[in-house]
């Protein structure tokens, strides 16, 4: 039997994980010879700007190497979808600075104007809406009309551009209770409405935002609205399951106009657990992924009537099983779970397109190597395994179902 990696499950190395920076040219091949069609990779910004604000100078040489690893994709046969950022702020950036968006385009326009001719899709930020809710969250809106603007109008782009939202939908606990109705509702204007009203409907903030008692966010004026609105073009987000919620103790009401209440300012509670004591699905190594096909449709459908959109990204998903760490190389070769996880997502997605006429763009697995996962490698989420120690990659039973869903149930319709 063999082991996967040196490195202790709960070391945190970031200088010595897939080492994708170095084995790029490999990697991609790998891709190609499985038959993926389109890579998501994000580029850093302190990498290419190392003092991170408008106006200092840029690190060309990082322009040179991503321009390589594009070019490589394409010439396998891997059109690249660029995040641009992916919560790797430069520190002498932030979302609330008043400027953000001035030192974010100094940032993007690098690299659009490099790399514009051969990257279709661009993701402009990865997950804001999982930053407190501030106006540090308008900063962001902006920044990324305002690039979609110059990108569309000054650069003359023939791409596409969205922004990637997080989101596990929220189920009424006991959708008998019209208080845990609500709770649900409020949770998702949280989560998505306070970013994708203005974005997608041209719409205000939700009011459950707004009249949240000394909630730090404005309305925005109808300038904001009129810059916001329209300036995207797919609905893209992270559904990795989904979660029961129900109204506090005491009730949202109370919880809204309590600044000091742990469950402000959203005032609702989350939980994995049914009302009749059973988990929502087959538990994940993580708090937010669970095997859980029975509630995909109602995701998709929530987003698609919600939002209107022109079409909806699936632009991560994923299963890190239970102790996969732990176990031989041979045994995490088999990944059982992960392609049960998502065949049974995918086949609900195809029942949200061809039964209730959602028309989902695409879908992008997390992720295609394992990695280190928020300061741990005790999360393998990957398609293929990496020994720490070798870098050599090795294949899953994943990934080969995976691929062979898309023959099997896409490619034909």
């Amino acid at each position: 039997m063999d082991s996967i990696g040196a490195l202790p499950s709960s070391a945190n190395d970031s200088n010595v994980d897939a080492m994708f920076y170095y084995l790029y040219k490999q990697d991609i091949r790998r891709l190609s010879a499985l038959g993926i069609p389109y890579l998501c990779f994000s580029i850093p910004w302190s990498r290419v700007v190392p003092f991170g604000v408008a106006g200092s100078p840029i690190n060309t040489q990082a322009l040179d190497h991503y321009e390589d690893l594009i070019d490589e994709a394409i010439a396998n046969g891997i059109s690249p979808i660029i995040t641009i950022l992916h919560y790797d702020l430069p520190i002498s950036v932030s979302y609330s600075d008043p400027r953000f968006s001035e030192h974010y385009l100094y940032y993007a326009k690098q690299l659009m104007t490099r790399y514009g001719d051969r990257v279709p899709y661009w993701v402009s930020v990865n997950e804001p809406n999982l930053q407190p809710v501030n106006n540090a969250l308008t900063n962001i809106m902006e920044a990324h009309a305002n690039l979609y603007d110059w990108y569309k109008h000054e650069l003359g782009g023939k791409g596409q551009i969205t922004m990637k939202f997080a989101n596990n939908l929220a189920i009424p606990l006991n959708t008998n209770n019209p208080a845990d109705v609500v709770a649900a509702e409020r949770y998702q204007d949280f989560s998505l409405g306070i970013m994708s009203n203005p974005m997608f409907l041209g719409k205000q903030i939700p009011p459950s935002v707004l009249k949240t008692t000394r909630i730090p966010i404005s309305p925005l004026t109808e300038t904001q609205l009129k810059l916001i609105h329209g300036k995207i073009d797919f609905f893209s987000f992270d559904p990795y399951s989904a979660q029961y919620v129900t109204s506090p103790p005491g009730g949202i009401e109370a919880c809204a106009s309590n600044q000091s209440d742990p469950l402000w300012p959203a005032c609702v509670v989350t939980t994995n657990d049914a009302a009749n004591g059973w988990l929502i699905g087959d538990a994940s190594s993580v708090t937010y992924s669970f095997i859980a096909p029975e509630h995909v449709r109602a995701q998709m459908n929530y987003v698609w009537d919600t939002f209107r959109p022109a079409g909806v990204l699936i632009a991560e998903y994923g299963f890190p099983a239970i102790g996969d760490t732990l176990r031989a190389l041979d045994a995490q070769r088999y990944d059982l779970e992960r392609s049960v996880y998502y065949q049974a997502f995918l086949t609900e997605v195809l029942r949200a397109v061809h039964e209730d006429g959602v028309n989902i763009i695409g879908t992008l697995a997390w992720s295609f190597i394992e990695t280190n996962e928020f300061g741990t490698f005790d999360s393998h989420y990957g398609l293929q395994t990496v020994n720490h120690t070798t870098f050599a990659r090795t294949y899953k039973r994943s990934a080969f179902d995976y691929v062979d869903f898309f023959h099997g149930h896409v490619e034909r319709h």
